[in-house]
């Protein structure tokens, strides 16, 4: 009955408090197990979104860029404006235009933009709540530009373009992803015509193997799903359907995870079969199991040698304090207490019993702790991980090592690391590790490894020596990745970041370094360098008349072509669109560079041959001499930039030496340059227009139109004064356009109010010359339909005319077929000869107005006159003499057979409003 009693007061309740203890400890380890599974998958989640957004920053830039590109394209053209309407593809849409320039059909501009990398550009137009592609180089499925297609209207784009807002990321089109910026277009007034459009197509290729190869546990799976719930990515070994199905379980078999990437408009899904969570989480238990039954006999026997003890021997101190061990004893209490005892009793030895308890406890929780990570980690890494003995052959690796290499973990235990292909291209790389000074000591570094079917690949390995108590070795543990891709990744960005993508050549970053070493170089060996920069005077003509393909084309041929004759230690670089830079290095003299740079420009003028066309170009190249012009770096370049720019100026296919003069004179041709765009900008500029009359009956012929330029700071300048800063870039073309456009629109004015006429303007040859002159011409005669071609006089400089024959004689003629007549202006100032006389179709010469200043004191100047007179007269050509001022040269003129007159004795320029009021005074005009 006692022994009764102690088993149901004291070993029962014991025995119970412990079971519940153990399924309280297993219930929450398992959910906390459960709760790590879930945690983990969330972590997967964030690498994989992180992988995305990375994908999307690399290509960022390019969208940025080229948006900033195109805005900037647009903004040379002019404001953007809607001008009334234009046929595409037989439907009516708004005429948008940049300036005066429309925009319905063009895709120079969007090609220019994206013609690097796999990128899109588009403009559209608005048209009610329409947007339609105007101007795009997005191709439809039958390989056609998509002219005339509708922005998706239920698409996120157009919501936000509506809002007036800019809308950044990713978007489908034609079934491929693009990261995409969309902005809304804003007319003068603010108001919303259109939007601009840049995209560059992800390659998903890296993204999609990287997936296809990540998991979750042994039948986990990811799915990345877009915005529409289709599937983008799945993880290799999993059919869309068997994911679908997992995804839309509602029987709860599976656990879905899940985590949404704005940046993509994504969803990432990890998800795996709850029943597999929950064996992991028993897994798990295992050891846990095993130290609870441990704990457990262990408790029971020291219950039973108390009770054993109690009965046999005396308790060797107070019952309450065998009660208090076996209360603490009960609660897995082992901390100690410092309670002592009578030896071989019984609370000494429970006491002992507790010390053992404690530290074997301790023992165990470690070791299992340390297996359980340890084990973790060698199974899961994604790095391949190997051990070695004492002699160097291997005794185990993880599965990341047969994944790399390609040898199962069976065929690889027992061989050496060498026998595998690790470093293979030093095989004594592991012998000579185990022989040197640095034996047994950890290493680090890149080898190269032979994988199993046979090709190589770049890993990064780490070798960790493993010491035993004693300090002596006992294993290497060798950790290495495959980074063969990384490296190639690392070296074409390198490539990309330091040469030019067309003609591969360094760009300008790569060419400021090499300039810096360069200069650090001649400092040593006492030589010369020469900092060139390189501009091509004609090929603008290619990329207008046969397209960027071909001017791409020249570009390269061109870059081979000096590449071939430069030396090694010289360096050419594309600074951008048709504009160099040249390092010149080992020369003492500035003849040896004279001589070389000759050299170069009969290289760069001998015909080019691309497809069945030839062509010829020139260039203008600036070079300065270090350290003779003692600067740093920027500066050279830009000295060398300043001197091109006076050989360009100067005629162009020259060289020429930078000196301060010439670039003072650069600097001051480009502020004037500037004050000129602002000056446009804010309609400085203006007409004023100068009557011409005729000599015999005194009737008006015609008023010619002439340049003012009101400068803030200057006050009011002739052409003279400006135009010359003008006459070599495209901006004369488009004054040439405004001061046509507004002659026509004036003489519009004066007809409208009853006086008829006709009108000159004065036209540079550069505009002349380009390919959209004839066109442009024909688009004004439509937009003022009261005026007659035959009402405009085009003028055209002597020199302007021999300067290109062929092709001006071919303008003049499509000009002529319209009903425009045409004028050489200062005559006999330039290169006169009878035989553009007599083969220019023009309808009249201006005598230049030097002779007439000089005609009543200087017979020559007179016998010209009468000379040119004649001529003009047995050619069919009427005659303008410029410059009149006094009755007694226009009564000589008229005498002569002179047709016409003008000048300040007549009238000096008018604004276009007084001049009704003056033809009313004096048409006809009284010579007196």
């Amino acid at each position: 009955m006692k022994h009764y009693t102690l088993f149901k007061k004291i070993l029962l309740p014991l025995a119970a408090f412990g079971l519940l203890i153990g399924f309280i400890s297993f219930a929450f380890i398992f959910n906390h197990h459960l709760n790590n599974i879930e945690a983990k998958a969330n972590e997967e989640t964030q690498k994989l979104a992180n992988l995305l957004v990375t994908a999307r920053t690399l290509v960022s830039e390019h969208v940025l860029s080229s948006m900033a590109l195109l805005k900037q394209y647009a903004s040379v053209e002019g404001p953007p404006n809607i001008h009334g309407v234009t046929d595409m593809l037989g439907t009516q849409v708004p005429n948008l235009r940049f300036g005066d320039s429309p925009q319905t059909g063009r895709t120079i501009m969007v090609d220019s933009v994206t013609r690097i990398g796999s990128g899109t550009a588009t403009i559209f137009v608005k048209r009610g709540q329409q947007f339609l592609r105007i101007a795009t180089n997005v191709k439809k499925a039958d390989g056609s530009n998509a002219f005339g297609t509708e922005l998706n209207p239920y698409g996120k784009v157009i919501e936000k373009l509506q809002k007036n807002e800019t809308f950044y990321g990713v978007v489908d089109i034609l079934g491929e992803a693009y990261l995409s910026r969309y902005e809304p277009m804003h007319d003068n007034q603010n108001r919303l015509i259109g939007a601009w459009y840049v995209g560059y197509k992800l390659d998903f290729n890296a993204i999609d193997q990287a997936i296809r190869q990540w998991g979750f546990l042994e039948k986990g799976f990811v799915a990345i799903t877009d915005g529409h719930g289709k599937i983008r990515f799945l993880t290799g070994g999993i059919s869309k359907q068997q994911a679908l199905e997992a995804m839309e379980d509602k029987q709860h078999r599976w656990k879905r995870v899940s985590k949404e990437v704005p940046e993509w408009d994504f969803q990432i899904n990890i998800l795996y079969p709850v029943n597999e969570a929950y064996w992991s989480a028993l897994g798990a238990l295992s050891p846990v199991m095993i130290i609870a039954l441990i704990l457990t006999l262990v408790v029971l026997m020291a219950v039973i040698s108390g009770l054993q003890r109690f009965v046999l021997n005396p308790l060797g101190g107070e019952p309450e304090t065998a009660k208090l061990l076996l209360m603490r004893i009960e609660s897995g209490d082992f901390a100690e207490d410092h309670i002592a005892a009578t030896p071989d009793t019984l609370i000494a030895n429970m006491v002992k019993m507790r010390r053992r308890l404690r530290e074997m406890v301790s023992q165990i929780q470690a070791s299992a702790n340390r297996l359980k990570v340890s084990a973790s980690v060698f199974d899961h890494a994604h790095d391949a991980i190997f051990i070695t003995d004492e002699r160097g052959l291997i005794v185990q690796c993880n599965p990341s090592f047969s994944v790399v290499t390609g040898y199962a973990q069976a065929e690889a235990i027992g061989q050496s690391p060498a026998a595998l292909g690790i470093a293979c291209q030093q095989p004594d790389f592991f012998q000579d590790l185990y022989e040197s000074a640095q034996a047994f000591q950890e290493w680090q570094g890149e080898v190269w490894n032979r994988h199993h079917q046979g090709h190589d690949y770049l890993v990064e390995l780490e070798l960790s020596p493993v010491m035993n108590q004693a300090g002596e070795f006992q294993h290497y543990v060798g950790l290495f990745s495959d980074i063969t891709r990384a490296k190639e990744q690392q070296n074409m960005l390198e490539h990309l970041a330091y040469h030019d993508v067309l003609t591969q050549l360094p760009n300008r970053v790569l060419f400021s370094s090499r300039l810096q070493q360069a200069l650090l170089e001649a400092e040593r060996q006492q030589s010369l360098v020469a900092i060139c920069y390189i501009d091509l005077d004609d090929f603008k003509i290619v990329n207008d008349q046969y397209g960027h393909e071909f001017g791409d084309k020249l570009l390269m041929q061109l870059a081979s072509r000096l590449t071939n004759i430069l030396k090694p230690q010289d360096t050419l670089a594309r600074l951008g669109g048709d504009e160099f830079a040249m390092l010149l290095c080992g020369g003492r003299t500035q003849t040896e560079y004279t001589r070389l740079l000759k050299k170069l420009l009969a290289a760069i003028e001998k015909p080019f041959a691309i497809d069945k066309f030839k062509f010829s170009i020139s260039a203008s190249i600036g070079y300065t001499l270090y350290p003779i012009d003692n600067n740093p770096p920027d500066t050279l370049l830009r000295h060398a930039d300043h001197a091109m720019y006076h050989a360009k100026t100067h005629g162009g296919h020259q060289f020429h030496l930078f000196d301060l003069a010439s670039a003072q004179q650069s600097q001051q041709q480009q502020l004037l340059l500037r004050d000129l765009l602002n000056g446009i900008q804010n309609s400085h500029i203006k007409l004023v227009y100068q009557p011409q009359v005729c000599m015999q009956s005194g009737k008006l012929f015609c008023f010619e139109a002439l340049l003012r330029w009101q400068h803030p700071l200057r006050g009011l300048l002739y052409p003279n004064d400006f135009l010359n800063a003008v006459e070599h870039t495209s901006l004369i073309i488009d004054i040439g356009n405004w001061v046509i456009e507004e002659s026509l629109r004036q003489l519009t004015e004066w007809q409208d109010h009853g006086l008829h006429t006709q009108v000159s303007v004065n036209i540079a040859a550069q505009h002349l010359m380009h390919k959209q002159f004839s066109d442009h011409l024909s688009s004004l005669f439509k937009k003022y339909p009261s005026i007659k071609p035959q009402q405009l006089h085009i003028e055209i400089t002597e020199s302007a005319a021999i300067s290109d024959f062929a092709r001006v004689n071919r303008v003049i003629q499509q000009c002529q077929s319209l009903g425009v007549a045409f004028s050489i202006d200062d005559f006999g100032s330039g290169y006169s000869s009878l035989i553009y006389l007599r083969r220019l179709p023009v309808d009249i010469i201006k005598i230049d107005q030097s002779f007439i200043h000089n005609m009543l004191s200087n017979q020559e100047d007179l016998a010209v006159i009468r000379g040119v007179v004649t001529l003009c007269r047995e050619f069919g050509r009427k005659v303008v003499a410029e410059g009149v001022e006094k009755a007694e040269q226009a009564q000589i003129l008229a005498a002569l057979g002179c047709d016409y007159a003008q000048g300040f004795g007549i009238s000096r320029g008018m604004p276009g409003n007084k001049v009704i009021e003056w033809a009313g005074k004096h048409d006809p005009y009284q010579f007196n």
